[in-house]
């Protein structure tokens, strides 16, 4: 009897631990925010993240000709991508306000590769 107890109440147990270790697993991955470069601008020119939460930043350079970079001077953040290249970091962006990016590779901001990065409450 009591052996047929255990069973029964592990039997009910295990989906829900698998529920909540699934759930547990896409919470604590990053959302992922993508940014295009061209020659030479950058697609979206925009973007908001939530101050405080992890996100993956990528730098989708794939279908540029030329090396790219995002560059955000006032928080010392930056990716590299080389033609042809997709760059990635995992980062979080604590203090909310509005941040330049551009690509400050010799010509490329003037040639218009610049946006805005906007972390807020969101």
């Amino acid at each position: 009897m009591r052996r047929s107890f255990f069973n029964f109440v592990m039997v009910l147990a295990l989906p829900a631990i698998g529920t909540l270790s699934a759930a547990g697993v896409a919470l604590a991955k990053p959302a992922e925010v993508r940014i295009v470069s061209t020659e030479f601008q950058y697609t979206p020119v925009q973007l908001r993240v939530a101050a405080g939460r992890a996100i993956t930043l990528v730098l989708d350079n794939s279908g540029a000709e030329t090396e790219h970079n995002l560059f955000l001077p006032a928080l010392g953040f930056r990716l590299q991508a080389k033609a042809g290249e997709i760059a990635r970091e995992n980062t979080v962006f604590e203090k909310p306000g509005e941040y330049e990016f551009i690509c400050d590779l010799p010509g490329h901001r003037d040639s218009g590769m610049m946006g805005t990065l906007i972390v807020g409450a969101f």
